[in-house]
């Protein structure tokens, strides 16, 4: 037995036009089914919509859900300032400048932990060759400068 689609207006009861010969068990004849009566149709009148309620943080004894591996990048180590300086200065040509700060560049990364070793042996090295450079030429001058000397002193006599 099929029913009808229900409507406020109208009652529960079966199609006319579909075949209700094939299933005979059961069924009371036509005058006696009850019928059923719905009520009249209300307006129904809009409801405010409730806020969703926050959702429930985990307590103690609710298990975490296991966190996903968090790969950090490693922490970077400052860069010693001084270092900087003494590569600087002994790319510039200066020669003992960059020497006496390079010392106390390396002592100070020793001290502290800092990076920047290399750069500061870089300077160093290049304020050493630069200073082998200044002795150099002040040798040079000076030796010419003496055998000059010596070269009028003998032509004097």
């Amino acid at each position: 037995m099929t029913t009808s689609t229900l409507t406020p207006d109208t009652p529960n009861v079966p199609d006319a036009d579909t075949d209700t010969t094939a299933n005979t068990t059961n069924q009371l004849p036509t005058s006696e089914q009850p019928t059923v009566q719905l009520p009249p149709a209300q307006p129904v009148a809009p409801q405010p919509v409730a806020q969703q309620p926050a959702p429930a943080q985990p307590t103690a004894q609710q298990p975490a859900t296991p966190a996903s591996p968090h790969y950090d990048y490693p922490p970077v180590r400052p860069t010693n300032v001084l270092g900087i300086i003494t590569l600087v200065l002994g790319v510039l040509g200066f020669a003992i400048v960059p020497v006496i700060t390079g010392h106390i560049a390396l002592a100070q990364i020793k001290r502290t932990g800092d990076d920047g070793r290399g750069i500061t042996i870089a300077g160093l090295v290049l304020g050493y060759v630069g200073l082998a450079g200044y002795v150099l030429a002040a040798l040079f001058f000076f030796g010419a400068l003496f055998l000059g000397f010596i070269g009028a002193v003998s032509s004097y006599r």
